[in-house]
């Protein structure tokens, strides 16, 4: 039989449990409700009131996010993918090395983590930085854009594997800033940070966070301008750190740059379509060689003779109540036959065309995507058609996943992403690419990539 302590006992016990998950209402409606029925005394019942409130008072004093007052606000965001892979290529066969037409194949599984933050500070200041599974993609801080090869696939740009040789992942520093908008519509960022630009993977890689400095100017909020959105942006990106003391005459005295300018511009065409065009040209200042000079200087000629013109844009629109974009990409490098006489070093190209033609200069995507991926249930279905000529592109920061971001390739890409939750995804894509010139210029002939990902965001 229960005795009247024990009674009080399991009531103290129910309203502490009870305290944990309800309100302060809550819980002093339970503890009025035991003194009326007998079971705690006036005096008990107020003690445990002091006590809950205390209890109360120090879980929040402990649960508080404690932020220096410089800082107005923090946003914490990530993802976690899963991804298996697999693929075939085969290299591009010369008559000095024919077994190298014989085909690769591979699968893997592999994992990235991503963690970032950004802050509002005062003054109009903002920062940021981000944290990554080491996978060597887009290199440490102002050394190099380019990928690290690996021997898990030509492109060595995803190297993560879950086995990882039976140790930890690396976590690095993906990305990490300083930005400023000294007057509304006029930002500048100083550091390794999101790519600031409008465009395709054929020319930037969505996961490579370029180091520099940027530049914009948004002149509907700068100047007051309304009916077309325009938006005007400057990058200068540190891709290596050169000794300035080289007396060599190939431009290796000198820390190598990209830049990059865009005027990315967009309007309602119609009700419901809407139309962006992003003129743009990028150009580098590194390895301007004389004309049939090869093989290169012993030094990194990835970057010599680029200046590119660049017109990428869609038109978004409804069809059948579906959300719709078609997209293209337009890119034309003006050195483009300096830079395929001459050829360039890296993994992506590397001995010169004695003959340049045409189709190596330039470069073009066509592509729709119908649906969207926002909430549970949502799909969507993309599809696109890219020519990469040799020398149209820096085949060191386009995008890996289509032909390893080779160029002198063309080819499709289809792909198709589900909503399993609100920030669950499950996407598939199959790449299928074939090189363009069939002379040997250090490019593949043909690849077919399949990528499962499973992705969630929080």
């Amino acid at each position: 039989m229960l005795n009247k302590y024990t009674v009080q006992l399991m009531a103290l016990g129910l309203v502490g449990s009870l305290a944990a998950t309800a309100t302060a209402d809550d819980s002093s409606a339970l503890i009025d409700a035991l003194v009326k029925k007998g079971v705690l005394k006036t005096k008990e019942a107020e003690q445990i009131r002091a006590q809950m409130s205390k209890d109360c008072s120090s879980k929040g004093s402990a649960g508080k996010l404690d932020l220096d007052s410089s800082v107005k606000s923090l946003a914490l965001s990530g993802d976690v993918r899963l991804r298996y892979q697999s693929d075939s290529w085969k290299q591009q066969a010369d008559n000095a090395t024919p077994a190298l037409n014989n085909e690769n194949q591979n699968s893997r599984f592999e994992l990235r983590l991503r963690v970032n933050a950004d802050y509002k500070l005062a003054d109009d200041f903002f920062a940021g930085f981000g944290l990554q599974t080491d996978d060597k993609h887009s290199g440490p801080v102002g050394t190099t854009l380019a990928a690290t090869p690996s021997n898990n696939n030509p492109g060595g740009r995803h190297n993560n594997n879950l086995a990882n040789d039976g140790q930890n992942y690396g976590i690095g520093i993906s990305k990490a800033f300083l930005g400023w908008t000294p007057t509304p519509g006029v930002t500048l960022i100083a550091g390794k940070q999101n790519n600031p630009f409008y465009t395709t993977d054929m020319v930037w890689d969505p996961e490579i966070y370029p180091a520099g400095f940027t530049e914009s100017i948004n002149f509907n909020k700068a100047f007051g301008i309304s009916g077309i959105d325009l938006t005007l942006v400057g990058g200068q990106f540190v891709v290596k750190d050169n000794t300035e003391s080289n007396a060599n005459n190939t431009n290796a005295n000198r820390d190598a740059y990209i830049f990059h300018t865009q005027l990315i511009a967009s309007v309602e065409i119609a009700s419901g379509v809407k139309l962006t065009v992003a003129p743009g040209y990028y150009s580098t200042n590194e390895g301007y060689a004389a004309a049939g000079t090869f093989p290169a200087p012993a030094t990194d000629t990835t970057l010599r003779n680029l200046q590119v013109l660049l017109l990428p844009g869609d038109v978004s629109t409804e069809v059948a109540g579906l959300k719709t974009k078609f997209l293209w990409d337009l890119a034309y490098n003006l050195d483009g036959t300096q830079r395929t006489k001459v050829g360039s070093t890296g993994n992506h190209a590397a001995s010169p065309s004695p003959i340049p033609a045409e189709t190596d200069y330039r470069a073009w995507l066509l592509g729709v995507k119908v649906g969207e991926n926002k909430k549970k249930g949502d799909w969507s279905v993309s599809a696109n058609y890219r020519e990469v000529g040799y020398s149209a592109v820096d085949g060191s920061v386009n995008g890996s996943d289509f032909a390893y971001g080779y160029t002198n390739m063309k080819g499709f890409t289809l792909g198709v992403a589900y909503n399993l939750g609100d920030a669950a995804t499950l996407g598939a894509s199959y790449i299928v690419a074939d090189n363009i010139r069939k002379e040997s210029i250090g490019s593949l002939n043909s690849a077919q990539i399949l990528q499962v990902d499973l992705g969630v965001k929080f």
